[in-house]
């Protein structure tokens, strides 16, 4: 081979590598920067994953507090549902005004 010959394969190799690097790093699904955006996505996915583990856990306290414990399941119909014990009755007063309101 000639020293022409040579350096026009030594260009045409290189050319070829860099677009195989080029094809690696950006190739679509399955490039470096695809794999870095799917691992990007596992962390975040499994961060949501153990604060839905959380709250299921504190869903799951409540619901057993509210099947088996009676002074929580009547704390909770008073406090969210309004509800009266058998011959209660509930006195609301109305804030009083200030001068500046009447």
């Amino acid at each position: 081979m000639s020293p022409l010959q040579q350096a026009r394969l030594l260009k045409i190799c290189a050319i070829l590598l860099v677009c195989f690097l080029l094809w690696v790093v950006f190739a679509p699904g399955s490039g470096l920067l695809a794999i870095w955006r799917k691992r990007s996505e596992l962390r975040s996915l499994t961060e949501q994953n153990t604060q839905l583990e959380a709250t299921n856990t504190h869903l799951q306290q409540e619901i057993d507090k509210l099947q088996n414990d009676p002074g929580y399941l009547e704390e909770v119909a008073r406090r969210e549902h309004n509800l009266l014990k058998k011959n209660e009755r509930v006195f609301e007063f109305a804030p009083r005004k200030s001068a500046k309101e009447e």
